[in-house]
């Protein structure tokens, strides 16, 4: 066998184990990230819920608690949206941040079994 060949192959086989490692750091950082925008939206939703609760605690009729419990759920629910949002949106951007060294090297892996045929 030529060593160029085997030069070759060991040299791929190399790059394709630093896509994956890139991708790997990638990925374990962009979800740190997630989990932390994920902790802070259930910090921000625990303290608006005990700032609801003592002003439930204050009321001093039926229709001011009705109203405070409504401005609560409506609140709670356009955040539960907002986060929801950006969590996706995150966790699409971090799938393609990860698998772009991954991409490049499948490219790269086309590219040479074309050259090849």
């Amino acid at each position: 066998m030529n060593n160029k060949y085997i030069t070759d192959f060991a040299a791929f086989g190399t790059a394709n184990l630093e896509a994956v490692t890139a991708a790997g750091k990638i990925w374990a950082a962009g979800v740190t990230d997630l989990t932390n925008q994920a902790a802070g939206s259930a910090k921000s939703s625990f303290e608006h819920s005990v700032a609801t609760f003592k002003a439930l605690t204050a009321v001093k009729s039926v229709n001011e608690a009705i109203a405070i419990q409504g401005s609560y759920g409506k609140a709670a629910f356009a955040n539960a949206m907002a986060t929801s949002k950006s969590l996706t949106d995150a966790s699409v951007k971090l799938t393609e941040q990860a698998m772009a060294p991954l991409t490049a090297r499948l490219a790269v892996a086309v590219e040479s079994l074309s050259k090849a045929a």
